[in-house]
């Protein structure tokens, strides 16, 4: 099945009121819009409409964007617009969640404009190059007018109150031979809430203008911003910036421009036709042409075109200088548009490789400096993290390393860093809890600074991991979202609030005194790691004064600690995101327990030290390393007919695991093996690209009833293993040291212990043929990336040693009862 499209581009209007020379559409390779329409009528408009809500139904897609374009789409007028944007509401916004954009020069945004994008839910983005010098060593009208006055008008009118929530940011295109610090400055004054940067459009055929001697002149040029947007601490999210960083740790971009993930994205030219991205125009004439049309092909028949496939296959349409790269899954090749060469097409690195190398080793190193990373007179900026050696290859053999996990514990910590420090200071939602996010932010800036390792121990919380994801997640969602955006952000205020209970923890680590308002969820605020302060008569926040161990709150609940030796660990029964994102304000989680009564925490002391004890004594290879980095277990509900719960599992984040007490007090120390394996291989996958995004495969599974999808099945593999190599250890029993010195049991215990040990043996053996047909498919059938492909061969030869040395099922004694009752002499 075609891939789903989710973004589209409409050219409303195939004129242009200036005359910017470095203009893709009328001043590159392609041009066709010398034979189009001037303008989209409302029948095409109409059947892009249609075409979209039918892909919506067919795939079920929750949101949809589409960007107003052009030329200029304003040129279109108020009329014409408001016409437009009725026809594609009244068809959409039944079937979908509808964000509708529109992106123009703004030397003619005025009220009446922006009084129907008010009306309609429409959000603006503007095209500035900065301050006048800048703007206008492109941006002129056709007669060599500056348009630099009459943008500015339009942006004071886009910032004031009335008309300040459909601002949706500034585009501005690079030019090296402007200094970048007058630009940047001159984009802040206009108070954008987000920026993006554009590398000017050019090939191998028509490359970019770069200065005599120099080698990567855009790197150093958006590098010097980037320093200095660091250490003015972050003021507005910068998109290119924020997608390199997102990239690096292999989430997905959101950006064309860099990052493997695809990129769902249509365009529909004046006269309905469908076409590619549209800078592709830069490449040569027709390039961005499909010969479809919104009247005679569906937006699959589009996602089938062989060209759309090619720019989202991920590593398999790089050429093999990009394959050979170490920042190849940052920089995902460049845009690609950016590699044409005449003579092998688009089979080349980008016209910006040497660029794109720095700054997909640069960017995402200085995001792991800190939250507020110093300037550039500072400290070097810190490496990029690596594994040590071989601690990749010991993770794919299993257990992997206690050196190893802590790697992967300071790769998330980074993570979280680069997640917290792209939070927005946003002052929506109540002013309660904007005065909570606001003074919750400052402090853990100022402590982070000031005490770096206790921050640094809060932050490396897995629950604050989760947080940090899911405030991404909802600000990702928002920005995105347009118009009725508030009805995927119900609890989005208490999310951003919850950085002062962040602050507020390592504020207590510090052992320092501070007061500061925290938010209330279901009467209790909440410090991650140590417990939470039970609120009377509790609004949306309440002031809290911490002041370090010893001095803890009035009302106070702690997080209780595991403190034996096998497994210190806490069980954390409190926590807001202690099993996955909180849903709407005041909602239970469906899985999580809640406080646990003194019965039930003595129960899971018990269960919990068993296992840890036996994980140590049989499997101290594996032991090890959890005892290392888990750092918290939350008690979960059992499910009927299972002894536990997937679904929430999968979500645990690495330091953490969810657990149900089975009713096999040995059951615990699988569970919490199995649980363990999976959030490794989670933490890895963040790290490395495993499989080709752009090539989804699923997979059948013994032990499942549908198949599922690649990650998942090695997910379950990798579990399986590590469940085999426990199930092997008690199979064989224990060994002649452990029994030495102990009374001989009797004959019933022996009967017992063998027949555990048959249990364990043909467990062993049905574990072991699942793994190693699963392991064939994922290598043979998966589309596994580099990274994936290795760490597949690496269970192999785990799985191949475990079948190698197969554990015979020992021989259960007869009972001497039943030896009486056949008649044999005592």
């Amino acid at each position: 099945m075609p891939p789903s499209i989710d973004q589209y581009v409409l050219k409303v209007h195939g004129a242009c009121d200036l005359s910017c020379d470095h203009c893709y559409v009328y001043e590159h390779p392609d041009q066709s819009w010398r034979t189009k329409p001037r303008t989209m009528t409302p029948a095409v408009a109409e059947q892009v409409a249609k075409r979209i809500a039918e892909h919506v139904e067919r795939h079920g897609i929750p949101t949809v964007r589409i960007t107003l374009h052009g030329g200029e789409p304003l040129l279109l007028g108020v009329a014409r617009l408001r016409e437009l944007i009725r026809t594609l509401r009244t068809v959409l916004d039944e079937v979908v969640q509808l964000g509708l954009h529109v992106q123009t020069n703004g030397v003619t945004l005025d009220a009446s404009f922006l009084e129907l994008f008010a009306a309609s839910g429409v959000q603006v983005g503007v095209s500035l190059d900065g301050d006048r010098a800048a703007n206008d060593r492109h941006r002129r009208y056709a007669n060599g007018r500056s348009s630099h006055p009459a943008v500015l008008r339009g942006l004071a009118l886009l910032r004031r109150r009335e008309f300040r929530h459909l601002y949706g940011g500034i585009l501005c295109t690079v030019d090296v031979e402007n200094d970048p610090i007058a630009v940047y400055e001159a984009l802040l004054e206009q108070v954008p809430p987000r920026l993006d940067f554009l590398l000017p459009h050019a090939t191998w055929a028509h490359p970019p203008p770069r200065p005599s001697g120099t080698t990567a002149p855009y790197a150093a040029w958006l590098g010097r911003i980037h320093t200095r947007w660091i250490a003015d601490g972050r003021p507005v999210p910068v998109r290119l910036f924020d997608a390199l960083a997102t990239a690096a740790w292999g989430g997905a971009s959101g950006s064309e421009a860099v990052g493997l993930g695809p990129v769902a994205l249509a365009v529909v030219d004046t006269d309905g036709s469908w076409e590619q991205a549209d800078s592709l125009k830069t490449a040569y004439d027709g390039a961005p042409a499909t010969g479809m049309t919104v009247f005679t092909h569906s937006v699959d028949h589009f996602a089938g075109h062989p060209g759309v496939a090619a720019r989202n296959e991920g590593y398999a349409d790089l050429c093999a200088t990009c394959l050979a790269c170490p920042v190849v899954r940052v920089c995902g090749g460049g845009l690609y548009a950016h590699r044409f060469k005449p003579g092998n097409g688009f089979d080349n690195p980008s016209v910006y490789c040497a660029d794109l190398k720095q700054l997909a080793s640069q960017i995402p190193a200085a995001r792991t400096g800190g939250i507020a990373a110093p300037c550039d007179t500072g400290p070097a900026l810190p490496p990029v993290h690596r594994l040590p050696e071989g601690a990749f290859d010991a993770f794919a053999a299993g257990a992997g390393t206690v050196q190893g996990t802590q790697a992967l514990a300071e790769m998330q910590l980074s993570l979280t860093r680069a997640l917290v420090a792209g939070t927005d200071a946003q002052d929506d939602g109540p002013r309660g809890l904007a005065v909570a996010a606001a003074h919750g932010r400052q402090l853990l800036i100022e402590l982070d600074s000031s005490h770096p390792a206790e921050t640094a121990e809060v932050l490396g919380h897995p629950f604050v991991r989760t947080w940090a994801r899911e405030h991404a997640r909802r600000g990702a969602a928002a920005g995105g979202a347009g118009h009725g955006s508030q009805r995927q952000d119900g609890d989005g205020p208490h999310d951003r609030a919850h950085i002062a209970c962040i602050a507020a923890a390592a504020a207590w680590r510090t052992g320092a005194t501070v007061r500061l308002p925290l938010p209330v969820r279901d009467g209790l605020a909440h410090l991650p790691g140590l417990g939470a302060v039970a609120v009377e008569h509790a609004g949306a926040t309440a002031e809290v004064t911490v002041g370090g161990p010893g001095r803890a709150p009035h009302r106070w609940i702690g997080i209780r600690q595991l403190s034996t030796p096998w497994l210190p660990v806490a069980l954390d029964d409190l926590d807001p995101y202690r099993a996955g994102p909180v849903a709407d304000v005041g909602r239970r989680h469906p899985v999580a327990l809640g406080r646990l009564s003194p019965r039930q925490w003595t129960a899971w002391q018990v269960a919990l030290s068993r296992a840890g004890r036996e994980l140590t004594r049989l499997l101290p290879g594996y032991a090890a390393p959890l005892r290392a980095t888990l750092r918290a277990v939350v008690p979960l509900r059992p499910v009927p007919g299972d002894g536990h719960s997937p679904g929430v599992l999968r979500q645990a984040p690495f330091g953490a695991v969810g657990l149900a007490l089975p009713a096999e007090p040995a059951d615990v120390a699988a569970a919490l093996l199995r649980e363990f394996q999976r959030t490794k291989l989670d933490a890895l996958m963040e790290a490395y690209v495993f499989f080709d995004a752009a090539r989804p495969a699923r997979l059948p599974v013994p032990w499942r009833t549908a198949p599922v999808p690649a990650d998942r099945a090695l997910h379950d593999v990798y579990a399986q293993v590590a469940l085999a190599e426990l199930l092997r250890a008690r199979a064989i029993g224990p060994s002649p040291r452990e029994t030495s010195g102990r009374a001989t049991p009797g004959e019933r215990s022996r009967t017992r212990d063998g027949l555990r040990q048959a249990q364990a043996a043909a467990a062993l053996h049905r574990r072991l043929t699942w793994a190693d047909a699963v392991v064939d498919a994922l290598a043979a059938e998966a589309g596994a990336a580099p990274a994936g492909a290795r760490f597949i061969a690496g269970l192999r030869t785990a799985i191949d040693r475990l079948l190698a040395d197969p554990v015979r099922t020992p021989a259960v004694p007869r009972r001497a009862s039943t030896a009486r009752r056949a008649g044999s002499s005592a």
